[in-house]
């Protein structure tokens, strides 16, 4: 959610940059933004609205290489990124300003208020994204994705901050959690096993993953696993630790999603 505040254009209110190229995702507040080098403009089918909350996202897909704008949960337009260009992994994510160099010289603040900006690890559909809209500023809705929600606002809250930066309440009271009587928690998200105050994860847990849960075992799902476990041979030699996998998995899995 994005709420312009200062008039003018050139005004970024997320970036995304990498050591090979510092303009991997860029965000303007008024539809025009840089999605791997792809400019697209979509600020003619934008009217400035100062002082109002929008619902903005950006989606990508490696495969339909589309990069598609939407502004309130509509579809403003689409630009096509270069063939088998992907996401760099070694990047900073900034909110409220771009830089114009790796990890620094930040120039153009946005200067207005920003809410929920969560990043995801598939691309959402339009009927999703018209969902998250729709439900308004203090809806839950992006809490049904679980860890597809890849970088959480909640999370990027607790990250450094610099500048003039003031958190403040936008108004939004949470509904209380019902204490008795919920349904059994039935998700075929990932299984955590705690062992004492471990938690660990079985080999297999990979067959939980939207690609693999329920579906018959076949040549070609057998296929997509063998490739889903090869490509870690593009980083030979790395530490695999909890950062790492969220990386490989963010990167790698074909698609992504900025939401906010």
């Amino acid at each position: 959610w994005v709420k312009k505040i200062l008039s003018g254009h050139n005004k970024w209110w997320f970036a995304y940059g990498t050591s090979g190229y510092n303009e991997e995702i860029r965000l303007r507040d008024n539809g025009m933004l840089y999605t791997l080098g792809t400019h697209v403009d979509m600020s003619s089918k934008v009217t400035d609205q100062l002082g109002t909350w929008r619902h903005v996202c950006l989606t990508w897909s490696l495969t339909t290489r589309a990069a598609s704008v939407y502004y309130d949960g509509l579809l403003l337009g689409s630009g096509t990124t270069p063939s088998g260009r992907k996401v760099g992994v070694d990047g900073y994510v900034v909110l409220g300003n771009e830089f114009s160099s790796y990890g620094g010289n930040f120039k153009y603040p946005f200067g207005g208020e920003l809410f929920k900006v969560n990043l995801f690890d598939k691309e959402l559909s339009a009927a999703e994204v018209k969902e998250m809209a729709d439900g308004g500023l203090c809806s839950e809705v992006e809490e049904k994705y679980g860890r597809s929600r890849y970088l959480k606002w909640e999370d990027m809250l607790l990250e450094e901050k610099s500048g003039n930066v003031t958190e403040i309440d936008v108004g939004c009271t949470p509904e209380p959690k019902e204490e008795d009587g919920e349904e059994e928690n039935n998700s075929t998200e990932d299984c955590e096993c705690e062992q004492g105050n471990r938690t660990t994860f079985s080999q297999w847990d990979l067959l939980r993953g939207e690609k693999f849960f329920n579906r018959t075992v076949s040549v070609e799902l057998v296929t997509e696993l063998k490739q889903a476990w090869a490509i870690l041979g593009d980083f030979e030699g790395a530490t695999v630790t909890e950062r790492f996998i969220s990386h490989f998995k963010f990167f790698h899995d074909g698609k992504s999603c900025g939401d906010d």
